[in-house]
């Protein structure tokens, strides 16, 4: 069997097959063997080794005496159509560990493979979570290796991506060392530089010798820097919790949770669109309608199936609702879209395209206030609207600041950890 996997022979395994039926598992019963794949793997053989994993899976999960499993080997040799053949036939292969509790996306990390780095994450975006026997993330690889590459182009993806990611940006090694340690340590300016300019990056964190990368650097420069962004991260903390520990009770009281299903959200996000969509036609739209003027001049208002005529001073396109029963309607209506827009805001994941998504739903809130302005039957309702649209953007603005601070964690309820 091994001779018919260096020489990449398929015709040569089904040989052996027939001679006895059982070559594979018995193979397999082994806990730690070289399975024909571990050798395709190792020289290249992708149509033997796919036919061998067709055959045999539990092969692509099998560590050889060394702790390697076949796609790690394959990717140590440089044999990328393999390692990508394998992917394509078990994603969960990203996450499978090799001695240490290197992972595909640790080797890449340390090599500066940016294209390798986007097909794994592509594949399977949780692997960015897995760590090696001393706790290090795939950036702690990029780091301590000099990849710069790697670590801006980490680093990017998770701020554009759903996944949660402060806990992996300041994931602590088995020294308690962030990655802003370890770039500190390699008085590695450049890393820091970057390090420092990442919004939620701990600059004051301290490791288990109760060091901070601004003891542990030797730049007078980088020392200033370090300095002033710690001074600045503990203004943010401390106004990060008291507006925290303010809507703590809310939070609570409401039962909202940060960490939802995918499911949980999208039909928030459902019934939030149908709300904000409902709302926004209805200030257009007011019940009982608009006052219209027909062609001789005559204010003509349709109400209930009767048409109503007067003298009065009556401009088209005004609700027909009295001023009280306006003001009522208004206040529901503009509480109901503003809540609903802001929920949908809350909802998305936070990333550049989402301060986008933010300021054009403050320009949609501002333009509804416009159309319930529009339509408001006195210059005295315009101005309790005005009044009452004021209140709901500072209180709303306010509210929902813990969900936006926090961020938001997507939980896959059917995912249990990869394979180890």
């Amino acid at each position: 069997m091994e001779a018919a996997a260096r020489e990449g022979r398929i015709a040569s395994l089904y040989r052996m097959i027939e001679v006895n039926p059982r070559v594979l598992e018995d193979i397999d019963s082994i806990p730690f063997v070289e399975t024909p794949l571990h050798v395709a793997a190792r020289l290249g053989h992708v149509e033997f080794g796919i036919e061998i994993m067709t055959l045999k899976p539990s092969f692509a999960w099998k560590l050889n005496p060394q702790g390697l499993r076949p796609i790690h080997l394959a990717l140590q040799r440089d044999h990328t159509t393999m390692v990508l053949r394998l992917i394509d036939m078990d994603k969960e292969l990203v996450r499978a560990k090799m001695r240490e509790g290197l992972t595909l996306l640790h080797m890449a990390s340390q090599s500066g493979e940016i294209d390798l780095l986007t097909k794994f994450l592509k594949a399977c975006p949780d692997s960015v979570k897995d760590l090696t026997v001393r706790s290090e993330t795939a950036l702690h690889s990029a780091v301590r290796n000099n990849q710069m590459e790697a670590l801006k182009f980490l680093i990017r993806w998770l701020q554009t991506n759903t996944v949660e990611m402060e806990p992996i940006l300041n994931q602590k090694d088995e020294e308690g060392n962030t990655i802003l340690h370890i770039a500190a340590s390699n008085n590695d300016t450049e890393a820091m530089k970057l390090l420092m300019k990442v919004r939620r990056m701990d600059v004051d964190a301290k490791n288990l010798q109760g060091q901070r990368a601004l003891d542990i650097t030797d730049n007078a420069e980088m020392k200033k820097k370090l300095g002033r962004a710690e001074e600045s991260a503990r203004k943010i903390k401390t106004l990060r919790s008291l507006i925290l520990s303010m809507n703590e009770g809310l939070i609570r009281k409401t039962g909202m949770r940060q960490n939802m299903s995918k499911e949980m959200r999208s039909a928030y996000l459902v019934v939030a669109t149908l709300v904000a969509t409902a709302t926004y036609h209805a200030a257009l739209s007011p019940p009982g309608g608009l006052h219209q003027i027909d062609a001789a001049g005559t204010n003509n208002t349709l109400i209930h199936g009767h048409v109503a005529s007067n003298s009065s001073k009556i401009y088209e396109g005004k609700s027909v609702m009295s001023n009280e029963n306006f003001v009522a309607f208004s206040t529901m209506n503009m509480c109901a879209f503003v809540l609903s827009t802001l929920t949908i805001i809350g909802l998305l994941p936070k990333n550049v395209a989402w301060l986008l998504l933010y300021a054009s739903t403050w320009l949609l809130i501002i333009n509804f206030y416009f159309s319930m302005t529009v339509t408001s039957p006195t210059d005295l309702t315009t101005n309790l609207v005005a009044c009452i649209f004021c209140v709901f953007v500072l209180f709303f603005a306010v509210v929902p600041i813990p969900f936006f601070v926090t961020g938001n964690e997507i939980v896959d309820e059917g995912y249990h950890g990869g394979r180890s």
